[in-house]
């Protein structure tokens, strides 16, 4: 269990729960260049997308990134946010 422990800190400061926004080129350094399924991949993403963020491998990753860019997408969209505030108020009478 301590070593386990002692493998989240070292996780925990290497990296952060949601990075930076990072240009798609730093998923091309963390690829073979040779891997050409990858390297598709990559180019594919920049069809559709400027820019990534990285969460925490920690086993919660996923959900972190769902709710950080959907919180982050309400921002662009009033009628929106002002949607999820009055579903979010409402759910704690649920809960």
């Amino acid at each position: 269990m301590a070593q386990q422990d002692r493998i989240q800190q070292e996780i925990a400061v290497q990296n952060p729960l949601v990075s930076e926004r990072l240009e798609l080129s730093v998923l091309y350094k963390e690829y073979a260049e040779d891997d050409n399924i990858y390297q598709q991949k990559i180019k594919d993403l920049h069809k559709k997308y400027s820019y990534i963020r990285k969460t925490r491998p920690d086993g919660n990753c996923f959900y972190r990134a769902f709710g950080f860019s959907h919180l982050e997408a309400l921002l662009d969209d009033s009628k929106e946010l002002q949607r999820f505030k009055a579903v979010s108020a409402k759910s704690k009478e649920d809960l």
